[in-house]
């Protein structure tokens, strides 16, 4: 991976440059921003780099960057949680770090260490990664990956050089997704859908999460007045798997958002949806803005319940009775 290849983050990838031409990397740098922003491919970035054979790494074409490419160079070291799990464990930071960080790198100037997903580190692992921070070896760096320096702990953060990556732009996806082969007017919905993240728009399309989402479009718009049987029925296929519930709040979020972007004088450019406007103003002008709020807090409310494992289906049922009376606001208040 090469720092021209990565779209958006010119600010933070000049601080990185910098930091490279003057010899002057810090032990441990901390990442943050949203999934897919170009985190992962900065790191990988700068690890090619530290042990580039050309001056101006990294070249892309020597011997120790192709390794890299190809994560199979023996001073990369990659620890995120082991599939099928949530956590980063206590023995994978002393068997993937803590032994090998203060060894001699076996091929190139300096061993590489990136945290992926640092914030989900256990609290005995991120202790015990501690302890390698507070007494860093001299040929061993860095680098871990997280939403926000305050998701990981604070005696961590703070012996981090913090860069932050911005969510990107929708005609930086838009681009980025055209090298993927992705056709221009699929990467716009895309872009609209994923908020910022190569990671979430890549995964949508592969799963062709838009075209199943679009079978929503009707039940959506008769949400808010749909009988009581109706709302169990979606409530029980929408929470088959958590992931599921997950795509469809989020979903949900756009589409609510479309509508309250409408119902306060929003202009139609800033709309996802676009496809859907003349059910969108109908119902945005129906509902109001007020309705509208509640409606996208209540939808955020059940997503931080699935996020603490709640019960998937009662979250969903408890969400759509909610939003069923809510829907009920703009009548009542009239």
């Amino acid at each position: 991976m090469l720092f021209d290849q990565i779209i958006g983050q010119e600010k933070t990838l000049n601080i990185i440059r910098s930091a490279l031409g003057k010899g002057r990397v810090p032990t441990a740098y901390l990442f943050t921003g949203p999934a897919g922003c170009g985190r992962m491919p900065a790191a990988l970035a700068l690890a090619a780099a530290m042990n580039c054979e050309s001056e101006q790494g990294p070249c892309g074409a020597c011997q120790s960057c192709r390794l890299h490419e190809t994560f199979a160079h023996p001073d990369l070291h990659i620890i995120r949680p082991l599939p099928g799990k949530r956590w980063i464990v206590i023995e994978q930071i002393r068997e993937q770090v803590l032994e090998k960080a203060y060894l001699m790198p076996m091929r190139g100037r300096v061993s590489i260490f990136i945290l992926d997903d640092a914030h989900t580190m256990y609290p005995n692992a991120a202790n015990a990664f501690l302890k390698t921070l507070e007494e860093p070896p001299e040929t061993s760096r860095f680098v871990l990956i997280a939403p926000g320096r305050d998701s990981v702990l604070p005696t961590i953060s703070s012996r981090c050089q913090e860069l932050s990556f911005r969510p990107l732009g929708r005609k930086e996806m838009i681009t980025l997704l055209g090298r993927h082969g992705v056709g221009r007017d699929r990467a716009h919905l895309l872009a609209s859908m994923s908020r910022g993240s190569m990671e979430r728009a890549l995964e949508y399309h592969r799963g062709e999460i838009p075209e199943k989402l679009a079978e929503e479009f009707e039940p959506l718009s008769k949400l808010t007045d749909a009988d009581w049987g109706t709302l169990f029925g979606l409530s029980q296929r929408w929470g088959k798997s958590r992931q599921e519930a997950m795509q469809v709040l989020e979903f949900m979020a756009q589409w609510f958002r479309d509508m309250l972007i409408l119902a306060e004088g929003g202009g139609e450019e800033w709309v996802i949806h676009s496809s859907q406007l003349p059910v969108l103003r109908g119902e945005a002008a129906r509902l109001g803005g007020y309705s509208l709020s509640m409606v996208l807090e209540t939808i955020e409310d059940t997503r931080e319940d699935l996020e603490r494992n709640a019960n998937v289906q009662l979250s969903l049922d408890n969400m759509l009775i909610r939003i069923r009376r809510q829907g009920l606001l703009k009548e009542n208040r009239a």
